[in-house]
C-alpha cells in the first residue's frame, strides 16, 4: 500500500479522534491520540520509502502541525513525571 494512503488514513483518523469529546468520562480521546502518535513514525517512514525524502519531510511537518497541542501536552506530562522521580 502506498505511503500516501497510510498518511490519508492516519489524517482522517486524527480528525475523527479530534471530534471525540474530551471530558473525564471520555478518556478514550487521549488513549486514541497516543496510539496515533505511536503510529506516526511508521507512516512517515512509509511515505519516505515510497516517495522520497522531500515528501517525508512534508509529512513530518504536517503531522507536527496537526498534533502540536497533543505533543505539548505529552511533553509537559513527561517533564512532570521526571520531576517526581528525582
Amino acid at each position: 500500500m502506498s505511503g500516501f494512503i497510510f498518511a490519508c488514513i492516519w489524517a482522517i483518523s486524527a480528525n475523527v479522534i479530534a471530534m471525540v469529546h474530551d471530558a473525564p468520562k471520555y478518556r478514550i480521546h487521549w488513549v486514541l491520540a497516543r496510539v496515533l502518535v505511536l503510529c506516526l513514525p511508521f507512516v512517515i517512514w512509509r511515505v519516505g520509502v515510497d516517495h522520497g525524502t522531500g515528501w517525508m519531510l512534508a509529512a513530518l511537518g504536517v503531522a507536527i502541525f496537526q498534533l502540536r497541542l497533543m505533543l505539548n501536552h505529552m511533553g509537559k506530562q513527561l517533564i512532570a513525571k521526571l520531576k517526581e522521580i528525582r
